[in-house]
């Protein structure tokens, strides 16, 4: 405890990293759960574009998608796979569609935490240069 009254305002520098590696911890948990395959949730549209129906009911008028599709897994690239119901950490993969992308809490967390460390050395170093002349003023 020591060092961290010698060590001021090292919850600026720490709640950044801590958060980053959150998010990295995250996106990891739900890779290492899928065995190397990132869940994606598809909105309709890309769902349509993406799983190509396999037979269409008359009696019904709706599309039955390839059995593929249904069960998820189907890779769309060398990471990330179609969500299905066999898919584990569902609320930790990407099901939030942004724009043209899909994100995950951990892409947030990632995100956030980028955005903190872009700015708060330069807090932390101005905080302390302000204790240091203030110590010696005083």
């Amino acid at each position: 405890m020591k060092f961290l009254r010698r060590f001021p305002y090292w919850y600026l520098l720490a709640i950044p990293v801590l958060i980053y590696c959150l998010g990295a911890a995250s996106n990891q948990a739900v890779l290492v759960a899928n065995h190397g395959k990132f869940p994606v949730m598809l909105t309709a549209t890309e769902y349509s574009t993406m799983c190509q129906p396999v037979d269409i009911d008359p009696d019904e008028l709706a599309v039955i998608p390839s059995s593929s599709c249904i069960k998820g897994g189907e890779m769309l690239d060398r990471t990330h796979s179609i969500m299905g119901p066999n898919s584990h950490l569902k609320a930790l993969a990407d099901i939030f569609p942004l724009g043209r992308f899909v994100y995950s809490v951990g892409d947030a967390l990632l995100y956030l935490g980028d955005w903190l460390l872009s700015f708060t050395p330069y807090m932390w170093l101005a905080l302390t240069i302000r204790k240091l002349f203030a110590a010696t003023q005083g």
